[in-house]
């Protein structure tokens, strides 16, 4: 199914040739009877003439036209291939095509085939925004996969694709991704494993005017002491980055920093969406300088961090940041800072759990809006010189003080139980009970003929109808107040309002033309009594539903 998907994708480029891998040594020898995966990725790329290759290794290439799109190995057959020294780099032949992909045919029990990387210091090598690699096990070798690609002549349509892959045990990082120049390094990762390793996705930007970027997509990391480390040196107009979705982090430290010296000016982001990275120290560690804007937008996942940590840092104060945080879950410390340039600084329907939430900020107001503080210390420093108004939000308690009079602390609309208030620190227009509900969808991930349960705690006088919607892909999440992250066009409405603590079971029929398909749930708070202090409407974080056969 794979191959005819990518075979459709690539008919633009003309017939495309297949190279089936069958030595077990990475190298092999040039004439023998096997054609090894290096050779097919030098004959791929016209590194390699057909007249260096004997009769028995012209039999593996097949199809029409003259170009080598697909290098397959089938498990059946090329179990486990011995990496003797780094691959050669996978291109496509200069000039005609740069499609490549080397793809893994699993055996009859779904066991893909493994590259055994040894202990050499690079294992496969992307030098094209076409070149990927699909269903292999790579496993050791100090570094992966290594990713450099020059910038395209026209602008590129696509990224180098790794795409359901497993990396394992590899000693330095699975995936190195890096520029310099003008180089563009893009790589799309999607529904891939990583496991057993210091460092998962090492980013490196050195670049003047151009960028590296990689993006996640259903990606899970396992025991990886560093998901990402990100060193942004670059110079230039351009914006490198890391985006991650539906994606999880677990028996780590840490599942991302970023690091960048003085004077780079290269912008960069971490876009992370609806991920759960479960941490033994801090979650998110973010250095700015103050040249370069450093965006953290984080919008409908779960950080926890390890008692003590913090579940996002922003650091120092000196440092110009874009930081937006919408349906997140916090577990540990907050800490956001920002100089006099930061332009953003909004945190919009977040929950924030058992730690001390620092608001920082010379520059934009920060705007904070329908947020849960649950046994937390909401603290302004005196080194801050922008006002922190606190709105519509509900404190448990949760301590609010305010250290400096240019940035004193103002809940407006609020309610709170238990904590005290200190400092610069005031309250307006109290509410005189809680308004903001919550609400629980499981499984994330049922079956067809199963059923899911929706789960409400909503306060007295609020109202909740819900609705299931077609999952959007890559939600816009710049959206204020309300973001959606369902297909609000194809959405249906359950009859019927709940209130207080309700459960309502689901049945999903037993149809399987639906496994596979995305849903959002979404529930609708409404106050039924015409409460002045709560939010006309109020959209508590739903569930993505992912049917699974």
């Amino acid at each position: 199914m794979l191959l005819t998907l990518l075979a459709s994708l690539l008919a633009p480029q003309g017939p495309a040739m297949t190279a089936a891998v069958t030595d077990p040594q990475s190298h092999g020898t040039v004439g023998d009877s096997l054609l090894s995966l290096d050779e097919a990725i030098r004959y791929a790329r016209g590194a390699l003439p057909a007249a260096s290759l004997s009769a028995a290794e012209l039999a593996n290439i097949t199809g029409p036209g003259g170009q080598v799109q697909f290098i397959t190995i089938d498990a059946a057959l090329t179990p486990t291939i011995t990496v003797q020294a780094p691959l050669s780099y996978i291109a496509g032949t200069p000039g005609i095509h740069q499609h490549v992909a080397v793809m893994g045919m699993p055996d009859a029990t779904g066991a893909k085939p493994l590259i055994d990387g040894g202990s050499v210091t690079t294992v496969f090598s992307l030098r094209s925004h076409g070149a990927s690699l699909h269903d292999l096990r790579v496993a050791s070798g100090q570094i992966g996969v290594d990713a450099r690609m020059a910038q395209p002549t026209t602008p590129a349509t696509h990224m180098a694709e790794i795409m359901g892959c497993e990396f394992r045990n590899q000693t330095i990082a699975a995936l190195y991704a890096h520029g310099s120049g003008t180089d563009e390094s893009m790589v799309m990762v999607e529904e891939s494993i990583f496991a057993n390793m210091p460092l998962a996705f090492w980013i490196d930007d050195t670049t003047q005017g151009g960028m590296v970027m990689i993006e996640g997509e259903r990606v899970e990391i396992e025991g990886v002491q560093l998901g990402c480390r990100a060193n942004c040196g670059g110079q230039g107009a351009n914006m490198s980055m890391l985006n991650l979705f539906r994606s999880s982090f677990d028996n780590g430290v840490t599942l991302a920093e970023l690091r960048r010296p003085v004077g780079s000016t290269q912008q960069f982001m971490f876009r992370i969406v609806h991920t759960v990275a479960n941490c033994t120290g801090t979650v998110l560690d973010v250095e700015g300088n103050a040249t370069a804007l450093s965006m953290v937008h984080l919008h409908h996942s779960d950080f926890l961090a390890a008692p003590g940590q913090a579940a996002l840092r922003a650091h120092p104060r000196t440092a110009q940041f874009d930081i937006h945080g919408s349906e997140m879950h916090f577990t540990g410390n907050v800490n956001i800072t920002g100089n006099l340039a930061s332009p953003r600084i909004w945190q919009q329907n977040c929950r924030y759990r058992n730690g001390t939430v620092t608001i920082d900020v010379d520059g934009a107001l920060p705007n904070l809006l329908w947020n849960h503080y649950d046994n937390c210390a909401l603290v302004v420093p005196a080194t801050a010189r922008s006002p922190v108004a606190v709105r519509s939000s509900q404190l448990v308690n949760t301590s609010v003080s305010g250290s400096s009079f240019l940035a004193p602390v103002t809940l407006q609309g609020c309610w709170r139980s238990g904590g005290a208030m200190n400092g610069f620190a005031t309250e307006t227009n109290a509410a005189p009970a809680a308004f903001l509900g919550t609400t629980t969808v499981t499984p994330a991930e049922p079956q067809v003929g199963t059923s899911i349960t929706l789960a409400t705690d909503l306060p007295f006088g609020i109202g909740l109808v819900w609705d299931f919607a077609l999952s959007i892909p890559r939600p816009s999440t710049t959206l204020e107040p309300v973001r959606f992250y369902g297909d609000p066009t194809t959405a249906i409405v359950l009859p019927g309002m709940v209130v207080f603590q309700s459960t309502t079971v689901v049945p999903i029929p037993n149809t399987a033309s639906l496994a596979g398909l995305e849903f959002y749930a979404q529930g609708i708070a409404l106050p039924l009594l015409g409460q002045s202090y709560a939010p006309a409407y109020h959209l508590p974080r739903g569930q993505l539903l992912w049917l699974q056969p």
